[in-house]
């Protein structure tokens, strides 16, 4: 399972979710941070902490998997190989609007 991180609150809010797969041995957890978010400062530090191995983005994308988990639309998701979970993180983060909307039936039609 790829976990892709765009800033520290995305990261946390994927930190959440971790102890749902820590004890499964089928799955593999890796990370990548696909740099889109103006905020990345402490992403690799976060990640280094959970002791989940990182890829780089350029990387991340050429490998397939069967199943990602992001907590933000950001970043060019559509280039990952693999199913796509995107989870909120936060209480507005999925407020409705047009433009949140539009990338949902976008994203659901995939």
């Amino acid at each position: 399972m790829l976990l892709v991180v765009h800033n520290v609150t995305a990261a946390t809010r994927l930190r959440d979710v971790l102890p749902l797969f820590h004890d499964d041995l089928r799955v593999q957890l890796l990370a990548t941070c696909p740099g889109s978010s103006a905020f990345g400062a402490g992403v690799a530090e976060l990640l280094a902490d959970t002791g989940v191995p990182v890829v780089p983005w350029e990387q991340a994308v050429r490998t397939p998997v069967p199943l990602a988990l992001s907590s933000s639309f950001g970043g060019q998701l559509r280039s990952v190989q693999g199913k796509l979970t995107v989870l909120s993180h936060g209480v507005g983060y999925t407020k409705g609007s047009l433009q949140n909307d539009l990338l949902v039936a976008r994203w659901r039609s995939m």
